[in-house]
């Protein structure tokens, strides 16, 4: 099974870096170890599903201790035949127990036997640390579990279904460590609220919270004695903790000991050093501060963080010791120590400091202004950085600050439209050769140093098409430094492998994006998450579109470009892109004064003109030819040659004409085959969608001929009146609006605000989405409001309405019933209108559809068991059914039924366990409500409904039938 599979709330994001890192073969055996709450039993579950064959799960208890009772259970959950798997999890409460030695004995056995064995635990046993088997075996810890934040992104929209803008994400991430459980515990505290609300929760962030306050007193600090208890406190005020520092704020001399037992513990405190230094976790030290001053109160922990911050200035640590004194509020403090250290306070950004300091502060204060800039630099907001450098060095005057702004400052302006060459750093070269004549910019480069020249002449390569130059410079280990040349190095020699489709292309794009991360570059990060849109594949191509319009939010507009051109790119192999991508390319090409990038683009919208079959396409071919000409770029000319070659008579002079100038650029033979060769594409009439589109399903969107509205200049009720009439085909009456949006205003003053949301919307509408002679959309019905689409619009929730209006008027036995089922789940694409949460007037209406959503995909499983379709697709929509509904019955009945039918005997225990838990939740025991399907062999298909609607298990219990 793909990891690239459907997520669902009820087992988190599935992230395919820790799921293929995790590969647990025959004969040995793999640990994931790491605190409560970092996501050990959600890995193992997930990996568990695409394991190819037999897999048993043994989940431990407290009473396993009995050395009897454990073996037991161990040899009653053995996978059957030879290349199973036995995940054993939470081993950590049986630790130094009989029963935990007969445990890892029979583990060990099971392994000769030829098994996998995978274990989920908070503490390495010692038994398996001196055991020479388990030597070499495959561990997951905490820091490779730790959300990052493209995750969180991902966490938050694909999962939790209510996103955050990038910077209220990177926020998260940053003050939560990428902890998984307080990524949850932030979603339960927030669930349903308002974006607005969302995001000042994420400003306000205190890991006091009741929630995380409650899971950590119970997973970590119940679990400690008074002293080390104390000990954790005390020294939660150091960012690097040594046994050193421990004992001389404390006045002892058992910090050692102390350290290593609360990292045996696995109490949020990790070594990467072998024991030398060790690090609290940042949700932890957190808790512990707000611990600390509970106890010493406001002006003792001041003091006590003060005392911490003498200890670390007296040791050198100026910048640690600088966030020590600011925690103490003692400003002339950080200033000494900012001005005696400040030249490495802006190698990272601000981040170490955004969250400590006030913003008068850092105004004032110039090594943090520069500080500032280059976190801007290192999100790609080169705009925003300018200003920020010029400022920062009219504060120093003078002095190595100031020459450092006026040097970065040079190198950030280079890459703004219209800005004067400047070749004095080696980006410089790259970004002349991104605006014309990249060949002459190659031949009139100096040489750099080592990797930045291959860097630099890679790149241009490319720029021009000469892929197999590029090719024969990007040697393996050209690129093995961990800075910025070494990563873009390194990403760039991926792109190509994933363009390539090498067999670990994919992973050595991932390796540069953790790497990125820990280095601090997010643009890198994100550049990382669009490259394997290279690869074709449809999840790829939605991720990149999602970092371009990331990108767009934060102003980093190259990032945004290289995004959508890596997917423009790609869908030009496959017969794409469509002539709005590319003229969308265009514009971002042309806004950055990018004209090599947009001599690319002008190609690849020719290209997409004349597969389309535009009027017009011949003139946009020779419009690209000519500016590929003009640009000297010869690889944009060979995709205007490509998509200019006639299909008729002439063709074989075209081609021939097309391969000698890929000859001459050095453009492998299978490019240009795929341009040569599109799939077939109908005419552009029938491929353009509609000029507007209204979506409610998983969020709330209007576009006009593909770009989004802008929202924000109308109030939150205007938006939501907006919401509430488009949701709905029909007129809404007035009253029906009042008490939904002013339900505790008096009649009176409810109506004339309804009058002042109704005259701003119309007024929004009427400016943004013009209609000719049409008038106004919003009509208003007597005492009645209907938002009056016009007829062309597509709407997913009136499709999906439609769809199923078509059903029930056709014969059960229509294969075109199907067909309309089919269309109504490929509109429900989310919950309607998650972000006005719980209120009233949505909940009705959103639960019918849900209902209707699921049974739709239920009586298609069931329509593809019985068929001839086979029984994939069957599970395929079994699972989107109970991914809609997770307590709809006939869609786990029919789930399991077609997991045992395909031989899937892992895949169909997991269901029956998971259909199990649906059941325990809802208060039913699974062995008498119905009971739990018992396994189907080949010969016997899904039994047929109990009633023509088999609903959910919420229904049975309902209605009193049993589930």
């Amino acid at each position: 099974m793909s990891t690239e599979s459907a997520r669902s709330p009820s087992r988190g994001l599935v992230r395919a870096r820790l799921i293929t890192s995790l590969s647990v073969r025959p004969r040995s055996l793999g640990l994931v170890v790491a605190p409560g709450g970092c996501g050990k039993t959600t890995l193992l579950t997930q990996y568990a599903d695409r394991v190819d064959g037999p897999v048993s799960w043994l989940r431990i208890e407290p009473a396993d201790a009995d050395p009897a009772r454990v073996l037991a259970r161990v040899d009653a959950a053995r996978p059957e035949g030879h290349g199973g798997l036995l995940i054993v999890d939470d081993l950590h409460l049986v630790e130094g127990s009989p029963g935990e030695s007969v445990l890892l004995e029979r583990a060990l056995a099971l392994t000769g036997e030829g098994l996998g064995v995978l274990i989920g635990t908070r503490r390495v046993s010692p038994l398996i640390l001196t055991r020479h088997e388990f030597s070499d075996s495959l561990v997951v810890d905490a820091e490779q579990l730790r959300f990052r934040t493209w995750e969180v992104e991902r966490l938050l929209r694909d999962v939790y279904r209510e996103p955050l803008p990038a910077d209220d994400v990177a926020a998260l991430a940053r003050r939560l460590g990428g902890w998984a459980a307080g990524l949850k515990l932030y979603h339960l505290s927030t669930q349903g609220q308002p974006l607005p609300d969302r995001r000042r929760a994420v400003a306000t962030l205190a890991v006091r919270s009741a929630l995380s306050r409650d899971y950590l007193t119970r997973t970590v600090l119940a679990e400690l004695a008074p002293d080390l208890h104390r000990f954790l406190v005390r020294t939660s005020v150091f960012e690097i903790v040594t046994a050193e520092r421990c004992d001389r704020l404390l006045g002892g001399s058992d910090g050692q000991a102390a350290l290593e037992e609360l990292e045996r513990r696995q109490a949020f405190t990790v070594s990467h050093d072998g024991g030398r230094s060790f690090t609290y976790h940042e949700v932890l030290r957190g808790h512990l501060t707000a611990v600390l001053t509970e106890e010493l109160g406001e002006a003792g922990a001041r003091a006590w963080h003060a005392r911490a911050g003498r200890l670390l200035a007296e040791e050198g640590a100026a910048l640690e010791a600088a966030r020590c004194f600011a925690r103490a509020q003692q400003w002339p403090e950080v200033h000494r120590l900012l001005d005696a250290a400040g030249s490495a306070v802006a190698v990272r950004g601000l981040d170490p400091w955004s969250d400590l300091l006030p913003a008068w502060f850092i105004a004032e204060d110039p090594w943090l202004v520069l500080a500032d800039a280059q976190h801007r630099i290192n999100e790609g907001q080169f705009a925003a950085a300018a200003p920020l450098l010029r400022r920062a060095e009219a504060m120093f005057g003078t002095g190595r600050g100031a020459a450092r702004c006026r040097s970065l400052r040079a190198d950030v302006t280079a890459w703004l439209p219209d800005a004067p060459h400047w070749r004095g750093h080696w980006s410089g070269w790259l970004r002349s050769a991104t605006r014309r004549h990249p060949a002459l910019v190659l031949g009139e480069a100096e040489r750099l140093a080592g990797a930045e020249d291959v860097l630099v002449r890679a790149t241009v390569s490319l720029l021009a098409g000469h892929v197999a130059e590029a090719l024969r410079m990007l040697e393996p280990d050209t690129f093995a430094d961990t800075d910025l040349v070494g990563l873009a190095g390194r990403l760039l020699r991926a792109a190509v492998a994933v363009a390539r489709a090498e067999p670990q292309a994919t992973a050595a794009v991932t390796a540069v994006g953790l790497a990125a991360d820990r280095a601090g570059l997010p643009w890198l990060v994100r550049l990382a998450r669009a490259v394997p849109a290279l690869s074709g594949t449809e999840v790829d191509l939605k991720e990149a579109a999602a970092v371009a319009e990331e990108c767009d939010r934060l102003g980093d507009q190259w990032g945004a470009l290289l995004a959508a051109g890596c997917a423009a790119l790609a869908r030009s192999w496959q017969g794409g892109p469509e002539p709005e991508e590319a003229a969308r390319l265009c514009d971002r090409a042309r806004a950055v004064d990018g004209g090599v990038l947009a001599a690319w683009a002008q190609s690849l919208l020719a290209l997409a003109a004349v597969r389309a079959r535009v009027p017009d396409a011949e003139v946009e071919v020779r419009r690209a030819e000519s500016t590929a000409r003009a640009a000297g770029v010869p690889g944009a000319r060979v995709l205007a040659l490509a998509a200019a070659a006639p299909a008729g008579p002439g063709r074989s002079n075209a081609l021939a004409a097309v391969h000698a100038a890929a000859e001459h650029a050095g453009m492998p033979r299978a490019v240009v085959a795929a341009w040569l060769t599109p799939e077939a594409r109908p005419p552009a009439v029938a491929s353009r969608p509609a000029p507007l589109t209204v979506r409610c399903f998983g969020g709330f969107q209007i576009c006009l001929h593909g770009e989004p509205l802008n929202w924000t200049p109308l109030r939150p009720r205007a938006r939501a009146l907006a919401r509430m009439l488009a949701m709905r085909a029909a007129p809404v009456h007035r009253d029906r609006l009042l008490d939904a949006l002013w339900p505790d205003t008096d009649p009176v003053t409810a109506t004339r605000t309804l009058h002042v949301a109704l005259s701003s919307l119309r007024r929004f509408l009427d400016t943004h989405l013009p209609l000719g002679d049409r008038e106004t959309l919003l009509h208003r019905d007597g005492d009645a409001y209907l938002l009056a689409l016009p007829p062309d619009t597509w709407c997913d929730v009136d499709e999906f309405r439609r769809a199923l209006g078509r059903a029930a008027r056709r014969a059960a036995t229509d294969p075109h019933t199907l067909d309309d089922l089919r269309a109504a789940v490929a509109a429900y694409t989310g919950e309607l209108l998650p972000e006005d949460g719980p209120a009233e007037w949505v909940v009705a209406e959103r639960e019918t559809l849900r209902r209707q959503a699921a049974d739709a995909a239920a009586r298609l499983a069931e329509a593809a068991l019985r068929g001839a379709d086979g029984v994939e697709p069957a599970a395929a929509m079994a699972a989107r059914c109970v991914e809609i509904d997770p307590c709809h019955d006939a869609g786990w009945r029919t789930l399991i039924a077609a997991h045992d039918l395909a031989g899937n005997a892992a895949a169909a225990a997991h269901a029956r366990r998971r259909y199990a838990d649906v059941l325990i939740s809802l208060g039913l025991d699974p062995s008498v409500a119905g009971g739990v399907p018992a396994p189907v062999t080949a010969d016997r298909r899904i039994p047929p409904p109990r009633s023509p609607r088999s609903g959910s298990v919420q229904d049975h219990t309902s209605s009193g039938q049993p589930a």
